[in-house]
């Protein structure tokens, strides 16, 4: 089956970050692919179909920050921008005992998250309508996480604006960027301080994501041969 083919590939690239999946994991991707896919064909939530695209674009992507200790059990993170559940999904599936919050403006979207939530079991996740810049200044939700991540958000100042003042001092702010990053560093630099934010490159790159199937392929640095170059940077939120 098609799916099945993603579940090879998601777990051959997940075991390049010495990373398992268990059995409760593995239903639940092979669900959430075949949901991503149904109503696929009612919303256009993606381009990315094609099973092994699926694992390393949208799965294997999303969790990238896994491998770099970046979100630890207990943890609040929200998920600005989610669109179709990315990163938010995969990394709740990952991480059962970290709240997610995520959030997109649009309401089909909304629908179709809550709708994947509840068939997945995912109880560690809470999915809510509304615009970022505006949630950021609710008290239930201004500085109440551990971790903001926004991936395929837009430029850089842009991701920190509307990241950073969901993060609670000390807490972390992750924008996923392609190999072209670095075009968006200089206005990613002077944007961070002005929002109590410190860039601080925890990922380099650009980064590879893992497309081997023998994870002894890949040297300490990740790298892998025809993987997908990506880059993650985080801010590190400060008292002002």
């Amino acid at each position: 089956m098609e799916i099945d083919r993603t579940l090879k590939r998601l777990e051959e690239g997940l075991a390049c970050w010495n990373i398992a999946l268990d059995e409760v994991q593995r239903e639940r991707f092979r669900r959430l692919t075949q949901l991503l896919l149904d109503w696929n064909e009612k919303l256009s939530l993606t381009s990315i179909t094609e099973p092994e695209r699926i694992a390393i674009e949208h799965y294997l992507d999303s969790v990238a920050p896994l491998a770099f200790n970046l979100i630890g059990e207990e943890m609040a993170v929200v998920d600005v921008g989610t669109g179709a559940g990315f990163p938010g999904l995969p990394l709740a599936i990952m991480c059962p005992k970290v709240s997610f919050t995520l959030i997109d403006a649009t309401r089909k979207k909304v629908t179709y998250l809550q709708s994947v939530c509840s068939e997945l079991g995912l109880t560690n996740v809470e999915v809510v309508w509304g615009r970022a810049e505006e949630l950021a200044h609710q008290k239930v939700f201004r500085e109440g996480f551990d971790v903001a991540v926004a991936r395929a958000f837009g430029a850089l100042d842009i991701v920190w604006e509307c990241t950073l003042p969901f993060v609670k001092i000390g807490g972390i702010a992750i924008a996923y960027k392609g190999p072209k990053v670095d075009e968006e560093l200089e206005i990613g630099e002077l944007t961070a301080p002005l929002l109590a934010g410190r860039l601080k490159q925890f990922i380099g790159s650009p980064f590879q994501l893992p497309t081997c199937a023998e994870p002894s392929l890949l040297p300490e640095s990740l790298r892998a041969p025809n993987a997908a170059s990506r880059a993650a940077l985080a801010s590190l939120k400060n008292a002002l």
